[in-house]
């Protein structure tokens, strides 16, 4: 249940799910990385171990992203500082643009 039948993939994301019992669930799941969709029956271990899954990947996804944006901006801060330092910048950078006529 936890990884694609088709490609082994682990990013598998819910679609639907419909009660069939007390503990099993008819669920509807799309595979992100091949885009093949199951429809099978799991029961709420099942999906609770899937939803654990899906917050650790988007926990690492946020990491990611936040590093790679807090390296872009020391990237630009460290070409500014140089721009600056070699008087590259004025005020004129600074105003309001005007639309061309």
């Amino acid at each position: 249940m936890t990884m694609c039948p088709q490609c082994g993939s682990t990013f598998l994301q819910p679609l639907r799910c419909e009660a069939k019992g007390s503990d099993v669930l008819l669920v509807e799941l799309r595979c992100s990385e091949c885009q093949t969709w199951t429809k099978a029956p799991h029961t709420r271990a099942d999906m609770k171990e899937l939803d654990r899954q899906q917050a650790e990947f988007r926990a690492t996804i946020v990491d990611g992203y936040e590093r790679s944006v807090a390296e872009s901006m020391e990237a630009l801060a460290t070409c500014f500082g140089h721009a600056l330092e070699l008087d590259l910048v004025t005020a004129d950078d600074f105003r309001p643009r005007t639309a061309s006529a």
